[in-house]
């Protein structure tokens, strides 16, 4: 009679128990019994094995994955009561500068895994996990590099002009009191950079030197007319009041200002050089009448004269002219 295959191999075994034979020590010594450690469940096999470990968890239907690791080695031979273990490696998805990867592996920890990838973090990395955190199936690790940077610049602030009006100064003359000056403002941009790329942007300004406006003062006052004395330009002067006759060349100037001797620069004055003409003398000018020597200028050397005019139009009219002039007693 045919024993089913299940009864067979107790049969067998019963026989080798009962010491049948040679033939049933032999057919007991292949008789095995191992557990497998598969990733922490353990299961208990038992069969007969003339072939290596893998042939005999095939057997059983124990799956080996191409990545698992297994120890001892899948083409050893079959040990009686030994204990086979079973690891596959976890499945991470590593985000490295925004540069992705799936890697597989038997690492404990998130630092055990870098160090087996050779990466290193620096002091600028950021991780979404610890070094110490265990490793966890399907995870993404994140490492991302942030660098903060910091320029400082100074612009010029630019100041005001006030003007303001005066009749101190004749129309058209401007005096400054005090000249302007430009400010200064510290501009500090501070940037953070997160894998290359600028993802924030703060800027924080501060004036260093505040300005300080100009202030012009514009004259309005109208020049004054000359005197009556004037009035007879073409005439000549009574001869008894001429003590001079000289050949002079003569120039013209625009009114305003105050003259050397500290009367205002006005029509009916004239420059001269003392030592030809004295200050406070009165001089007839043919043309344009009776005028007050109160002026000097470094350019009326000897015989020259410079004529105070009310306007620059008059000045560029008169030009330079070589002229008879009278110098009143």
């Amino acid at each position: 009679m045919r024993l089913p295959k299940s009864k067979a191999v107790v049969a067998a075994v019963a026989a080798a128990a009962m010491g049948f034979g040679g033939a049933g020590t032999a057919v007991a010594s292949t008789y095995k019994t191992i557990t497998v450690s598969d990733n922490g469940q353990r299961k208990v096999l038992r069969g007969f094995s003339t072939g290596t470990l893998e042939e005999f968890m095939e057997q059983h239907g124990v799956h080996i994955g191409k990545r698992d690791r297994v120890s001892p080695a899948l083409d050893s031979s079959v040990v009686n009561n030994e204990i086979v273990t079973i690891e596959s490696p976890k499945e991470v998805t590593l985000d490295v500068e925004g540069k992705t990867e799936t890697v597989f592996t038997f690492a404990k920890t998130v630092g055990e895994l870098l160090k087996g990838e050779h990466i290193e973090l620096t002091p600028h990395d950021r991780m979404n996990v610890k070094a110490t955190d265990a490793i966890r199936q399907g995870e993404t690790i994140e490492i991302h590099s942030y660098v903060t940077e910091t320029t400082t610049e100074t612009q010029d602030i630019p100041f005001q002009t006030i003007r303001r009006t005066t009749i101190e100064l004749l129309r058209g003359h401007v005096q400054y009191v005090t000249h302007g000056v430009k400010g200064l403002l510290q501009v500090q941009t501070t940037r953070v950079y997160r894998d290359g790329k600028c993802i924030a942007t703060r800027v924080v300004k501060r004036i260093v030197r505040e300005p300080i406006d100009a202030v012009v003062e514009v004259g309005t006052a109208e020049p004054k007319p000359v005197q009556a004395t004037l009035a007879t330009r073409s005439a000549n002067p009574d001869p008894g009041l001429i003590r001079e006759a000289l050949t002079v060349v003569a120039t013209a100037y625009v009114a305003g200002g105050t003259t050397a001797t500290g009367v205002p620069a006005e029509p009916g004055v004239i420059a001269v050089d003392p030592r030809v003409i004295p200050l406070g003398s009165r001089v007839y000018i043919p043309g344009i009448g009776v005028c007050i020597a109160a002026d000097t200028g470094s350019a009326i050397v000897g015989d020259r004269i410079d004529i105070c005019m009310a306007s620059l139009s008059q000045a560029d009219a008169w030009g330079a002219r070589t002229i008879t002039i009278y110098v009143l007693g």
